[in-house]
C-alpha cells in the first residue's frame, strides 16, 4: 500500500503570539546578556577615562563649540585665537595622551612584553584589550591613540596614513605584513565579543562555560597569532 502521512493544517501565525515571543526573547536578552554587556562596556570605558585631568580637553572642546556656534559671524572672530582646525587637532592629540596615561594605556604597556612575540606594540595591546566588548572597537581605540579622534572608521584615510607611518623605537614600521596577518588571525580565533559570552552564560546558567570558552579561544588565538607572525618574519 502507498505511504500516507497526514499533515496538520497550516495556519498563519497569530500576531499576538509572535509579538509575545519576540518580547519574551528580547526581555531575556536585555535582563541577562544585556546586563553583562553593559557592565563590561562601562569597565572598559572607565579604564580608558581614569585617572586623568580632562580640564584642558574640556576647555578646548568648549572653544570648538563656541567657534562652531559663531560660524559665519565675522564680528566674533578674533585673529589672536587659534583656528577651528588647530583646536580640533589639539583635541585629538589631548584625547590620545589621556588614553595613553589611563589605566587602559598602562595595561597596554604592561602587557607589551607578552604581546611582543606577536609583533604588537603597546598601542595594539591597548586596542585589543579595549575591544573585549566588541572587536570593532579597536578601530576607534587606535584612532584615539594616534591622535585622530575616536570617530574614525576603518576606511578613514588619516588612520590608514598613521598606521603606515607608525614606527617603533628602532625605526621599523609597527604595522608590517606579518603583524597585520597576526592581528587578523588573533581576531578570527579569539572570543572578543562579550555578547556571545553573555549568551553562553544565559543558556548554560553557569559562568564556567563562558570562562572556559574565553580562556581556550584566547589561548588558541594567541598561539595562532604567534605562529603567524614568527613564520611571516622568517619567510621575509
Amino acid at each position: 500500500p502507498p505511504f500516507v502521512m497526514e499533515l496538520p493544517p497550516y495556519k498563519w501565525p497569530s500576531a499576538r503570539i509572535v509579538l509575545h515571543r519576540v518580547y519574551d526573547r528580547c526581555a531575556a536578552f536585555v535582563t541577562r546578556a544585556g546586563t553583562v554587556i553593559f557592565v563590561a562596556t562601562v569597565l572598559v570605558w572607565a579604564a580608558s577615562y581614569f585617572p586623568a585631568d580632562h580640564t584642558e580637553l574640556d576647555r578646548v572642546t568648549a572653544q570648538i563649540e563656541q567657534i562652531q556656534r559663531n560660524a559665519g559671524n565675522a564680528a566674533t572672530a578674533d585673529a589672536g585665537q587659534p583656528s577651528l582646525e588647530q583646536l580640533i587637532l589639539r583635541r585629538k592629540r589631548l584625547s590620545g595622551e589621556l588614553v595613553e596615561n589611563s589605566f587602559l594605556g598602562r595595561m597596554g604597556r604592561g602587557v607589551e612584553p607578552l604581546v611582543r612575540p606577536l609583533g604588537w606594540d603597546w598601542r595594539i595591546g591597548v586596542g585589543v584589550i579595549a575591544s573585549f566588548p566588541a572587536r570593532e572597537v579597536i578601530i576607534a581605540t587606535l584612532g584615539t591613540l594616534y591622535s585622530l579622534g575616536h570617530e574614525v572608521g576603518e576606511s578613514d584615510e588619516g588612520l590608514q596614513a598613521a598606521i603606515r607611518q607608525a614606527k617603533r623605537p628602532d625605526g621599523r614600521p609597527v604595522f608590517s605584513v606579518p603583524v597585520a596577518f597576526s592581528l587578523m588571525v588573533f581576531f578570527a580565533l579569539c572570543a572578543q565579543c562579550v555578547s556571545t559570552l553573555a549568551v553562553i552564560r544565559r543558556e548554560t546558567n553557569s559562568w564556567r562555560w563562558p570562562i572556559f570558552a574565553f580562556t581556550y579561544m584566547t589561548a588558541l588565538a594567541f598561539v595562532g597569532a604567534f605562529l603567524t607572525y614568527q613564520i611571516g618574519i622568517r619567510l621575509g
